[in-house]
């Protein structure tokens, strides 16, 4: 049986009633890697409160609604010491406006019913990812390289069949990707590889990933600096999932 370690240099925090409500719609899926905090608009959030929060945490996401002021106050306010203790920290925002106030977060991501599946099952792959469970993990630096670009992302996550071709698998993230902004840098990619252990023999895995890999590159439109991780996970279901995150 496969059995998950949560990260422990993860936190999700959902701030305001959106945002609250969010994290509680979503906690079953993302419980098992993070620790989970919930803050009222109403509360007093001092310094010493969120250096309390923030205590041992490497990564840390906020869920909330960027139409609410008071809900992006708070953002702001932990964004900023997030910031100066070199926390990576991803907003997940409810608004379905577009949100034009500055936000001091290293990236945010809009959440609604038609992605939250895949950018979940991105945010726990890139958890795994930096791991110490993780086969061929990637260093923190590496993702926050990343993800704190200036301009947008790029992402995609789906699982095949063991039948599914490296060609089909490579053609399938792509043209599912999501994009949070029309400009981007072009300049790096994490492709984020789980497999069970039954999808192929084990000395044949890193050859696998290999090809997988090298379809993913020769696919691309761009020319990234890429890096990768593999999570081998012990199941009998044969699949492999791959997730794709570019700048």
């Amino acid at each position: 049986m496969d059995i998950i370690e949560k990260i422990e240099i993860a936190k999700i925090i959902g701030i305001g009633d959106d945002g609250i409500k969010t994290l509680d719609s979503i906690s079953d899926k993302i419980s098992h890697n993070m620790d989970l905090e919930k803050i009222a608009v109403n509360q007093d959030v001092d310094k010493d409160y969120v250096r309390d929060l923030l205590d041992g945490v490497d990564v840390l996401f906020l869920t909330y609604n960027s139409e609410d002021k008071k809900s992006l106050q708070i953002v702001n306010a932990i964004a900023y010491m997030a910031e100066e203790r070199r926390v990576l920290s991803i907003g997940l925002d409810s608004a379905q406006k577009e949100n034009k106030d500055d936000v001091n977060l290293n990236r945010e991501f809009k959440i609604d019913e038609s992605n939250t599946d895949i950018l979940l099952n991105v945010i726990n792959m890139l958890l795994d990812s930096i791991s110490q469970s993780c086969m061929i993990n990637i260093d923190l630096s590496d993702l926050k390289e990343t993800l704190c670009s200036e301009k947008g992302i790029k992402y995609s996550c789906s699982e095949f069949n063991k039948e599914v071709s490296t060609e089909d698998i490579a053609k399938s993230l792509f043209e599912s990707t999501i994009k949070t902004s029309e400009e981007f840098t072009d300049s790096n990619q994490v492709i984020l590889v789980e497999m069970d252990s039954n999808y192929c023999d084990e000395e044949k895995m890193l050859i696998v990933l290999n090809e997988l890999l090298m379809k993913i590159q020769d696919s691309n439109e761009c020319s990234y600096d890429s890096i990768f991780s593999l999570y081998v996970r012990e199941k009998a279901e044969g699949k492999i999932k791959i997730g794709l995150v570019c700048n």
